[in-house]
């Protein structure tokens, strides 16, 4: 805006300037000549008029110009914004989906689960520690020290110490107090799970 008044006011400066020369030359003429001017003044101001006309189309047609060229600038300047790196944007989504996934997995997915370990134990030998047994051969009984007896997990009761141990039921020691089984029999087969210990038969 402010360069199209600029523009304007010095196409006006020229034009009166022009203006005064123009006037200037003919008062001059007419002092050597007489009175009679070369000529009417009605042709004068008609020229006049039509360069100012000539003027303004020429001031409107740079100002469109200057406009267009603004406009093109600018667009030049949106489309060669770069966008954002799709690399960048492909680790971010990685990144959000890993935390997601971790944010969403179970509470115990740390967890270990280990596989039994089948024990083979011969008569007078004890197996303890804080594990879970499943007698699957042979005889056996509890071995319990204290007053708390071995959970007989299948049944719903307490062994306690000296009771006979049932074929394939689920046995739980929760803490490695000393609590176990003895085998009776010449020979058994006991599936472990925990942290257990054997214990060799007493010397006779």
């Amino acid at each position: 805006m402010k360069f199209k008044k600029s523009l304007l006011l010095t196409v006006l400066a020229v034009f009166l300037t022009l203006s005064v020369l123009v006037f200037s030359v003919f008062a001059e003429e007419s002092a050597f000549e007489g009175s009679d001017l070369p000529v009417s003044e009605s042709y004068v101001l008609r020229a006049i008029g039509a360069l100012e006309e000539r003027v303004y189309q020429k001031i409107d047609t740079m100002i469109d110009a200057l406009n267009a060229r603004i406009d093109a600038i600018g667009q030049t300047v949106t489309t060669t914004t770069p966008p954002p790196a799709p690399a960048e944007t492909e680790a971010v989504q990685v990144e959000t989906e890993a935390v997601t996934a971790e944010t969403e997995a179970p509470a115990n997915s740390a967890m270990p689960i280990t596989d039994y370990d089948v024990v083979y134990l011969t008569k007078g030998q004890t197996i303890v520690g804080s594990s879970e047994f499943i007698l699957r051969s042979g005889s056996a009984i509890s071995t319990c020290p204290g007053i708390n007896g071995i959970t007989d997990i299948t049944d719903g009761v307490d062994l306690t110490d000296g009771m006979e141990i049932p074929w394939n039921h689920l046995l739980l020691v929760p803490r490695d107090d000393g609590r176990g089984i003895t085998v009776t029999s010449v020979e058994a087969y006991i599936m472990a799970r925990g942290q257990y210990t054997v214990i060799d038969a007493p010397a006779e």
